[in-house]
């Protein structure tokens, strides 16, 4: 039995009106008794994933009618805040940036701590150094890391602003003394954005996993990478105030879920990989190898299987992907670039503590079956 709902744990706040178009009301609950919520996905390894639940079964399982709809990183807050989708897999960059705007979006849960995903590329004759490259000669990671930074001077990067992508770049010229203005920023989808690269434009490209593992089949480099970089992104399920109050018991059905799916991963990486991959390169030109997402998954990335891993990640302060740290970069970096007006407050829009605790009372901590 559920000890605590999410709408008594919520802060009293002024709630705008709900968004147009959110597909989980009554209205939506199917003859079978399935409640339909669409749900936007990404074409990268790990936003992908719900694929495996709907393949699998696993949602009508828990009683859901998911309706997948694959968007451009860069289009999923749109369509979350026009009501198209319910549920967005995206991070908390995604909310920050919109939540000014439209502040019904939120961050409900996270299960995917982006670690080591983050990679800027670089040409391998292309006059910059990596970091590894730089330690080697200088003795010194921080020497290193600092020196590969400034060599981005007077440079072009690709990437897409805007997104954790651009903010990732901007907090390593930040942490430096640099900033937007020392560099040419070329500002594109992940994939176009790859591509331009490839043939010629910039000096250094930063996309997604599969567009790194494109590069680096190309003869790229990785010239700085995760924490390097900046404080990870948190993949997780954003949403709408409306959604978490009004739908609690699907939100925490898709959030258990998405944790089975981690499991079977975790036990079955193999054809994990086949479905994702099959699927992202039917619909992209990633090129992602079953080989390559085996290499990935828990390495440069981590998933969480279950709530306890959750917390561990993400809601502890110690943990490896602590969600503080990354919200005030988040709010940090999209002030100073002028994308928000103002910091978006965590207590209003970061919603996990309350959602993870509601999940906990309903599916336990420690699952270990998938």
């Amino acid at each position: 039995m559920r000890k605590t709902s999410i709408a008594a744990a919520l802060p009293a706040l002024a709630l705008v009106v709900a968004l147009a178009g959110c597909g989980s009301s009554e209205e939506d609950t199917a003859a079978d008794g399935l409640t339909t919520i669409d749900v936007g996905i990404s074409p990268f390894q790990d936003t992908y994933l719900p694929i495996i639940g709907q393949e699998m079964g696993w949602f009508e399982e828990a009683g859901l009618n998911v309706e997948l709809r694959s968007l451009a990183w860069n289009a999923a807050m749109p369509a979350l805040i026009s009501g198209d989708v319910d549920i967005a897999v995206n991070n908390t960059t995604g909310v920050v940036s919109v939540a000014n705007a439209d502040p019904e979006v939120v961050y409900a849960y996270g299960w995917n701590p982006f670690t080591e995903g983050s990679a800027l590329m670089i040409r391998p004759d292309g006059g910059l150094e990596s970091v590894d490259a730089l330690e080697e000669r200088l003795g010194d990671r921080d020497a290193a890391r600092t020196a590969m930074i400034e060599s981005l001077a007077g440079r072009t990067i690709v990437t897409t602003l805007s997104t954790d992508m651009g903010k990732q770049i901007n907090d390593a010229l930040a942490s430096v003394g640099m900033d937007s203005g020392d560099v040419t920023f070329v500002d594109m989808d992940p994939d176009a954005g790859l591509a331009a690269f490839l043939s010629g434009t910039g000096d250094a490209y930063l996309g997604g996993v599969p567009q790194r593992a494109t590069a680096l089949e190309a003869d790229m480099e990785i010239g700085l990478a995760g924490p390097d970089l900046a404080a990870p992104p948190i993949n997780g399920a954003v949403t709408t105030r409306s959604f978490v109050t009004e739908e609690e018991d699907a939100l925490l059905a898709f959030i258990d879920v998405m944790h089975r799916i981690i499991r079977y991963c975790d036990a079955e990486t193999e054809a994990c990989a086949t479905t994702i991959t099959d699927r992202l390169n039917e619909e992209t030109a990633a090129g992602l190898t079953v080989e390559g997402f085996e290499e990935y998954w828990q390495n440069i990335e981590l998933y969480a299987p279950n709530a306890a891993a959750a917390e561990e990640m993400i809601l502890d302060e110690a943990g490896v992907s602590y969600w503080r740290s990354t919200w005030d970069s988040d709010n940090a970096y999209l002030v100073e670039t002028d994308a928000i007006p103002a910091e978006v407050p965590a207590e209003d829009n970061f919603l996990m503590p309350q959602v993870w605790q509601a999940y906990v009372d309903a599916y336990g901590a420690d699952q270990t079956d998938y």
